[in-house]
């Protein structure tokens, strides 16, 4: 009896934060959206591989020595997709050919 007793205090003790949080009235898209916040995301890279082909990629490649991938332009990204197409087609030295995107 006594081993059932403390079993349940413990149950008891561990489970009740749990009721006692209240849940928010928000759902989860509210409370993601805050009114006055802008995000401008640079999330367009233009990149030279090994080979001397460039492209536009979306996401931030690895360092240069693990993915072969060298950044050209700017090393923070590009806002815009036209953007980072500009880059590539001024960088024709460093460009041997160009891989589109699908």
């Amino acid at each position: 009896m006594k081993k059932f007793t403390i079993a349940s205090i413990l149950l008891v003790g561990l489970t009740a934060p749990a009721f006692a949080a209240r849940p928010s009235t928000a759902s989860q898209d509210a409370r993601d959206v805050t009114p006055g916040f802008s995000f401008v995301a640079k999330d367009h890279w233009a990149v030279d591989d090994t080979v001397g082909n460039c492209a536009v990629i979306d996401a931030k490649p690895s360092p240069q020595d693990i993915s072969g991938l060298k950044i050209l332009g700017n090393k923070n990204g590009y806002s815009s997709l036209s953007a980072t197409e500009k880059q590539i087609s001024s960088d024709k030295s460093v460009c041997k050919g160009t891989v589109q995107r699908a």
